[in-house]
């Protein structure tokens, strides 16, 4: 008896570190907003989370892949992208690349460009505007398809105090949607009902490790287990929290799979 113990936990080990985490899947989620004009029907919206790459590897190839065959409108990333030093940083480049080829990309940073300093926040915005990804740095933007247009706000991660909301919001109204990239979902501290309509998010990781009948191990916010992934409503706007693509410290995941998610724009019915 005790052999088909030790075979499970064997085969465990050997899925949560060399199986799931590159085993990637694709969420799909449609998106109602009682404000989101008819003409962004159908908006198709790619959400990655948390890369953590640090070079152009199988995962990043899955994620092409992935991403190819979706035809989305926009790619929003919302940080935690690179774990390549800058001598590493060319293999990268090329993948940031190839995902500007299928569609523009806005991008926010996350905690670990802050705390890990591999290299400057600048410079690292550079780095990306190269290769044709915006930056949006406690700012918005108006983008638009087929002639109707929302808001696309983005801030600097909250989870080192690093976001401004404020300023983010400055020069936006509320004749159209508003869309809030934040790497952690603890940019609702700042939120006021009505400030935006979405918010997309990541930083954890969806728990990386979640075992049936036990806590998340592993939440790496002031809300521990709570907005650990998928969709919340808060503060009159719904959340979405990405359980990303890479690892970080431990190569590990279970039940929670490296996530490329789609979203789909839909007119709310009266």
């Amino acid at each position: 008896m005790i052999w088909i113990f030790i075979l499970l936990f064997i085969f465990l080990i050997i899925y949560s570190f060399l199986i799931e985490p590159f085993w990637l899947t694709l969420k799909r989620r449609d998106i109602f907003l009682k404000k989101s004009p008819t003409k962004l029907e159908g908006l198709k919206i790619i959400h990655l989370s948390d890369l953590h790459s640090s070079n152009f590897g199988y995962r990043e190839k899955r994620v092409l892949e992935i991403i190819s065959q979706e035809k989305a409108d926009f790619i929003f990333v919302t940080g935690d992208i690179n774990e390549a030093f800058l001598k590493e940083i060319d293999s990268c480049s090329v993948f940031w690349q190839k995902l500007r080829d299928l569609a523009p990309v806005y991008v926010v940073f996350g905690n670990h460009l802050f705390e890990d300093k591999k290299m400057r926040p600048d410079f690292f915005q550079k780095t990306l505007e190269k290769v044709g990804w915006q930056v949006l740095r406690n700012e918005n933007v108006k983008l638009c398809k087929d002639k109707q247009c929302f808001w696309l706000l983005g801030v600097d991660d909250p989870h080192t105090h690093h976001h401004n909301l404020e300023r983010a919001l400055s020069g936006t109204d509320n004749s159209t949607i508003k869309i809030l990239l934040s790497h952690s979902p603890e940019i609702i501290e700042d939120l006021s009902p009505g400030d935006v309509d979405l918010i997309l998010g990541g930083h954890t990781h969806g728990g990386q490790v979640n075992i049936p009948g036990i806590p998340v191990l592993w939440a790496p916010t002031k809300y521990k287990f709570k907005y650990i992934r998928g969709l919340s409503l808060v503060k009159g706007a719904q959340m979405y929290i990405n359980q990303g693509i890479g690892t970080r410290k431990l190569p590990v995941r279970f039940n929670s799979r490296p996530e490329v998610t789609l979203l789909t724009f839909q007119k709310m019915r009266a």
